[in-house]
């Protein structure tokens, strides 16, 4: 159809530009979080089992302890403050199990999304996976995360330096800010991951983890997967968002674990142990928050620039 400004027909006039359909949703499914209850819990049970049991363990054997020297001071005629008997501040078994509280939330995260990767493998495994073992990039990597995280545990037991116990989610993180230092730089990948076979280019470390967090933890299955791996293809814009915020997080593992020293090395330990695991949440929720208004706007932006037919 060809129109003029007036409205008349004008077979010298240009005809109008067609209009771009809109770009595909990626998340189309809208589970309810009564779906798959298990993993509606997961961040509870991380606030439940890395905050709250281990400072109620800590904090309460800590405040006995101090009642008790505050008596024994007293019956012996010293000032509570100026009292020559030392207040001790920590001990090896209520560390330990304060740790073991600590990581039992992600423990718990990682068992349930690997019970439905194994249980709903056509369903919501990666694109190339051949075998339900396979599992996902995002469930291998939480997991030797875990493992680090108990270094400074058993080296803390061994050489009876209890600042190390504080180090246990720094260990976590750095190992996280390794992977995510490497997975920028776009070398051929030695094996298969997720749906990539290998050979192809390794892609920013918050693509994989968004991936397989939105498909499996988010309920949105193989079907995201297909459009995101394509998205990820045909949109410059989105490919660039990843690389921001890989580079985005990796900074603020360097900043945590700037804070946690400062903390863990600077403050008496039973100010440390509570602040240790308060900048640990402030700086998730910082940098997620952040992460989240990000996502928006660049999505926003791609969007627009779709629709007018313009780069991003």
């Amino acid at each position: 159809m060809e129109s003029t400004i007036d409205g008349l027909d004008d077979p010298k006039a240009a005809p109008i530009p067609p209009i771009r359909p809109p770009l595909e949703k990626l998340a189309q499914k809208n589970p309810k979080a009564t779906d798959h209850l298990s993993i509606t819990l997961g961040p509870l049970m991380i606030i439940l089992f890395d905050v709250v049991i281990p400072i109620i363990v800590y904090y309460a054997w800590y405040n006995t302890r101090v009642r008790q020297r505050n008596r024994e001071c007293r019956r012996q005629n010293q000032p509570v403050d100026n009292c020559s008997i030392v207040q001790i501040e920590y001990d090896e078994e209520i560390l330990g199990y304060a740790v073991i509280c600590f990581g039992f939330g992600e423990l718990y995260i990682l068992v349930v999304r690997v019970a439905r990767l194994l249980r709903y493998r056509e369903l919501c495994a990666p694109l190339l996976s051949r075998s339900k073992w396979e599992l996902d990039a995002t469930s291998w990597v939480y997991g030797v995360s875990m493992i680090c995280a108990l270094i400074p545990f058993v080296v803390g037991s061994a050489l009876e330096i209890p600042q190390l116990y504080l180090y246990s989610p720094g260990f976590l993180m750095a190992f996280l800010g390794c992977v995510m230092l490497i997975s920028i730089f776009p070398i051929p990948l030695p094996i298969g991951i997720n749906s990539h076979a290998r050979g192809t280019p390794m892609r920013p470390f918050i693509y994989y983890a968004a991936e397989d967090f939105i498909a499996v933890d988010g309920l949105q299955d193989r079907e995201f997967r297909v459009r995101y791996n394509a998205r990820y293809d045909s949109s410059k814009a989105f490919r660039r968002m990843f690389t921001y915020l890989t580079w985005w997080w990796i900074s603020g593992v360097i900043i945590y674990l700037g804070c946690l020293s400062a903390i863990i090395w600077k403050l008496k330990f039973h100010y440390a142990f509570g602040l240790s695991l308060g900048v640990l949440f402030a700086y998730l929720t910082i940098w997620a928050l952040a992460s989240y208004y990000f996502v928006m706007w660049s999505m926003h932006r791609e969007k627009m620039a779709w629709e007018r037919g313009t780069p991003a």
